[in-house]
C-alpha cells in the first residue's frame, strides 16, 4: 500500500547539496506537512508514496532555495537615484543625506515587499535583511510574502569623518540599543510560522562605537539570535582603527569579545591573516557581495581575500546587497561574479568556480543564519525549502553538465516553481501569496513621492531626456 505524502517532485535531477553533495539523476522528493519526507531515485520512491500533489520534474533542476545573507528593503527606494560615479563613503553620504531621511513606514514595506519579489522569483528562500528604520512595520508587511525573513532596526551612533556634519539618522548609544531590544523582545517567537524572525542589526562600516558593539553582541546572545553589521570594508576603516585602538577592525572586535558563531560580518574586503584565523576560531561569518563592490569600486581585486578565508576555514556566504548599489537581486548574478572573478583577479582557473559558489549560496548562507540544520540542502528531516528550475530554454541547451550551465550561463528567470516550509509560493513563475502586479505598482506610485520629497534634480545621466 502506496504512503501518502503531501507534495512530490518526481523525474528531476537533484542538487541535493547535502554532506556527500550528491546530484541525483532520475531523483524524486516526498513532501510531508514542511518537512523532507523521502528523497531518491523516482523508480524507487514512486512505488512507495502518493500525494494530492505531484510536479513532473522532468528536464527539471530542484535544488535547496538560494539563501541570501545581505540585503536591503529600504534602499529599494532610492534604485536609480544617485549618481553613478559615487563609490565608497560618497555613496554612501549621499544616501544617508538624500533619501533615507525622507522614507515612512508605507515606502519601506512596498519597497520590502517588492524587493522580495525580485529575490523570490529569481530562487531565493531565505533572506537576511541588514535594517529598516520602521522595522515593526515591515516585518509585519513581508510576513504574508511567505519567504524566511530576518528583519532588523537600521542604527547607528557615530558619525564618520568623511560625513562630518550628517547627524539626521545618528542616535544615542543607548537609544540605538532599546530600540532593538524592543524589536527582538517584541518578535521573537516570529511570524507566519516562525519564517520571519527579528535580529540584531547596526550599521558598523565606521559608523558605531566600540560601546554598541560590544552591548549588540551581548544583546544578540541573550535573545539567541543574530548580530549583523558591515564591516571592515575599506582602507579608511582600517586607519581609524589602528589610530584609534592599535588594532585592525576584526582583531578590535575579536579583543572586544564580539566575535562569535551568531555574527555575520557584511563585505570584509580589509582582512589579513591574522583577522582570517580570529574569524575562523571564533566561528564568525563573513558575506561576501561582488555586485557591490565592484559598482562602488571597493577594492576587491587589490584587497579581497575570500578564496583564502574559504581555504582558512572561515565560512563565507554570499549577498546581493541594496538595489542602489548593486541593483538587482537575481542570486544567480551574484553566484556567477563569485565563481569567475577571482579566476581572472588571481589568473588563476583553480579559484573558486560553480560548485563552491553553489555551496557559498545555499549551505554556508544557512550555516551564516543559524539554520544549517533546518536549510541549506535537500536532506530528509530538513524544512522543504526548495526550487525547480526549468532546463529547457536556449541556455540550458546542451546539457552536459546542469551544474556549469546553472552557474555560468543560466538566470533566476529560469526559475519555475517556489516551495518554502513545504508550501508552493510560486508555481509556474506565479507567486500565490501575494498580488504581484498590485505590490510593484504600489510600489512605482510611492517612488513618486520619493522623488518629490528628496529634492534629487531628476534622473542622473549624461543623455538628454526630452
Amino acid at each position: 500500500m502506496l504512503q501518502t505524502a503531501d507534495l512530490i517532485v518526481r523525474n528531476a535531477t537533484i542538487l541535493t547539496m547535502d554532506p556527500d553533495r550528491r546530484v541525483i539523476t532520475d531523483g524524486e522528493i516526498v513532501i510531508e506537512g514542511n518537512r523532507i519526507r523521502d528523497i531518491g531515485k523516482t523508480a524507487e520512491l514512486t512505488k512507495k508514496y502518493r500525494a494530492s500533489k505531484v510536479i513532473d520534474g522532468s528536464e527539471r533542476l530542484v535544488m535547496p532555495g538560494f539563501v541570501n545573507s545581505h540585503i536591503h528593503f529600504y534602499h529599494h527606494m532610492h534604485k536609480g537615484l544617485a549618481p553613478e560615479n559615487l563609490g565608497g563613503w560618497a555613496w554612501s553620504n549621499w544616501v544617508h543625506s538624500k533619501v533615507a531621511t525622507i522614507l515612512n513606514a508605507e515606502d519601506e514595506i512596498s519597497g520590502g515587499l517588492s524587493v522580495l519579489i525580485e529575490t523570490l522569483k529569481s530562487g531565493t528562500t531565505t533572506v537576511l535583511e541588514a535594517g529598516s528604520y520602521n522595522p515593526e512595520a515591515v516585518i509585519e508587511g513581508v510576513a504574508p510574502l511567505g519567504m524566511r525573513v530576518i528583519v532588523g532596526r537600521r542604527v547607528y551612533d557615530k558619525v564618520p569623518p568623511s560625513a562630518s556634519g550628517q547627524t539626521a539618522l545618528v542616535q544615542s548609544t543607548d537609544a540605538c540599543l532599546k530600540l532593538n531590544e524592543s524589536l527582538v523582545s517584541k518578535y521573537k517567537n516570529g511570524l507566519a510560522d516562525g519564517r520571519v524572525v527579528p535580529h540584531v542589526c547596526i550599521v558598523g562600516s565606521g559608523r558605531c562605537t566600540d560601546t554598541l558593539i560590544v552591548e549588540s553582541k551581548k544583546l544578540a546572545d541573550r535573545y539567541q539570535t543574530l548580530f549583523n553589521m558591515h564591516f571592515a570594508r575599506s582602507v579608511e576603516e582600517v586607519q581609524e582603527s589602528v589610530e584609534r585602538t592599535g588594532r585592525r577592525p576584526v582583531e578590535n572586535l575579536h579583543h572586544l569579545g564580539a566575535l562569535g558563531s551568531n555574527v555575520v560580518l557584511v563585505h570584509m574586503l580589509q582582512v589579513n591573516d591574522g583577522e582570517m584565523k580570529l574569524l575562523r576560531e571564533n566561528g564568525a561569518n563573513v558575506v561576501h557581495c561582488p555586485s557591490t563592490a565592484l559598482k562602488l569600486t571597493y577594492g576587491l581585486a587589490k584587497s579581497g581575500k575570500f578564496p583564502e578565508m574559504l581555504k582558512a576555514g572561515v565560512n563565507v556566504c554570499l549577498g546581493s546587497d541594496a538595489s542602489d548599489c548593486a541593483n538587482y537581486q537575481d542570486m544567480l548574478r551574484v553566484i556567477y561574479l563569485a565563481a569567475v572573478l577571482f579566476k581572472d583577479l588571481r589568473i588563476d582557473p583553480n579559484l573558486m568556480g560553480a560548485e563552491t559558489a553553489l555551496e557559498m549560496a545555499t549551505i554556508h548562507g544557512a550555516r551564516a543564519l543559524g539554520m544549517e540544520k533546518d536549510i541549506g540542502s535537500l536532506e530528509i528531516g530538513k524544512k522543504a525549502d526548495l526550487i525547480v528550475i526549468d532546463m529547457t530554454g536556449p541556455d540550458w541547451i546542451p546539457r552536459y553538465n546542469p551544474i556549469q550551465n546553472l552557474v555560468y550561463s543560466a538566470s533566476g528567470s529560469s526559475v519555475e516553481t517556489v516551495v518554502i516550509d513545504g508550501k508552493i509560493v510560486m508555481e509556474r513563475r506565479e507567486i500565490t501569496t501575494v498580488d504581484e502586479e498590485r505590490v510593484l505598482r504600489m510600489c512605482q506610485e510611492r517612488s513618486k513621492g520619493i522623488l518629490h520629497r528628496s529634492g534629487v534634480n531628476g534622473v542622473n545621466t549624461r543623455w538628454r531626456i526630452v
